[in-house]
């Protein structure tokens, strides 16, 4: 075996497993959106026979995304919504707000990273109107749907009542590779922001549910802070080191990642195990501009396409392959 070979790769779920482009981050952009409009579907996008949120691009999310600490699509859509209220507008109607918002112009203000839900408040002051309940509610109601969410949540869906978006999921990584990564004697795990359900659900349908020897998902991370009494989203290292725990801390891991809070969460665990940070930055609207802002975490490799993790996995690509 190569000095590089690893024992075990330890995969991010959204945007590097899961195509989530139209899932979770467009329930983010919905949910901004509703939550802006009390709950009404607004009239020009009513009027629309292909229905689609108008207020925020998809790039808008990826970059608010990139300003680190909102790798929790609660947090980011809370995140936003600071954001947005704190424009200078005449009033809060969503035309007068798409025509102020500038992510890139509110990025160049941000001297600290990763910023987290904190660091706006700090900079732009708190929203008693913003309540994490109230985001939580309509974000599980869109990105569930009417179906899911009534067996999921028990109770009756008031924001949205129609297919949710985790149908339009779609799969990155190709069965046959997860396959051969195990044909490799690779033990496979997950560390992700996801609900123990959403990930399961994703794993399953998509046939790939069995290859993963741990997982730990947000429902561990959430347990965990109430006793810890303290943040342990990433880019805390607390999920990948929980999954590695499960897998064999003596070993060596590959973390997948596809934000700079995921390649930052592998370096802290360097700490304490022996392991390498990868980055897929490629599923988002503006791949380059991904690119440069992962770079700045220094991951150990950048993964071009899935198939090229099983070279890195086996020791025969180097760092020089960024």
């Amino acid at each position: 075996m190569r000095s590089d070979a690893v024992d075990c790769v330890i995969f991010d779920i959204d945007n590097v497993l899961v195509d989530t482009r139209h899932s979770y981050l467009d329930a983010i952009r919905w949910t901004v959106e509703i939550f802006l409009t009390s709950g009404k579907v607004p009239h020009f996008v009513a009027s629309q026979k292909k229905r689609e949120p108008q207020l925020l691009s998809l790039h808008d999310v990826e970059e608010f995304k990139l300003l680190g600490g909102f790798n929790d699509d609660w947090d980011c859509c809370y995140g936003l919504l600071i954001y947005l209220l704190s424009l200078p507008v005449k009033s809060h109607r969503l035309t007068d707000l798409k025509s102020a918002v500038n992510i890139a112009e509110f990025s160049k203000r941000v001297d600290k990273r990763p910023l987290k839900v904190n660091g706006i408040v700090k900079m732009l002051g708190r929203q008693n109107s913003v309540t994490i309940e109230k985001i939580s509610r309509i974000f599980q109601e869109v990105y569930l749907g009417n179906e899911i969410f009534r067996i999921v949540e028990k109770k009756t869906p008031v924001y949205w009542k129609k297919r949710g978006l985790i149908r339009k999921e779609k799969p990155i990584f190709r069965k046959s590779t997860i396959e051969k990564l195990i044909h490799l004697d690779l033990k496979l795990g997950i560390a992700t922001g996801r609900s123990r359900f959403e990930a399961m659900f994703a794993l399953k349908r998509f046939g790939i549910d069995g290859a993963f020897a741990a997982v730990t998902t947000m429902d561990e991370v959430k347990k965990a802070e109430k006793e810890m009494r303290q943040s342990l989203r990433k880019p805390h290292p607390f999920s990948i080191l929980a999954t590695a725990k499960k897998l064999g801390p003596d070993k060596k891991f590959l973390y997948v990642g596809d934000l700079p809070d995921d390649i930052l969460a592998a370096n802290q665990a360097k700490a304490s195990i022996r392991i390498k940070s990868v980055a897929h930055p490629w599923k988002t609207s503006s791949p380059q501009e991904s690119l440069q802002e992962i770079k700045k975490m220094h991951p150990d490799y950048i993964l071009f396409k899935p198939s090229d993790l099983i070279p890195i996995a086996l020791g025969y690509k180097t760092r020089a392959s960024r």
